[in-house]
């Protein structure tokens, strides 16, 4: 299980890593799964790590 748990834990990372390159860290710059090249499952499991849902379908990385 402890596999699992890191593999968890890069995915996430990459995640964030992607969304700020992206440029997605406000509501206004935020990107759609498909802008972002990212299933949108691991944006959602990303969500307890900074990343936030808007109401229209896009992600952010909040960064304060």
């Amino acid at each position: 299980m402890a596999g699992a748990d890191a593999t968890i834990v890069v995915i996430i990372e990459r995640t964030k890593q992607r969304l700020k390159e992206a440029g997605a860290v406000t509501v206004a710059s935020a990107k759609t799964p498909s802008d972002l090249g990212l299933n949108e499952r691991w944006l959602k499991a990303s969500a307890g790590a900074g990343v936030i849902a808007t109401n229209d379908g896009k992600y952010y990385l909040r960064t304060k």
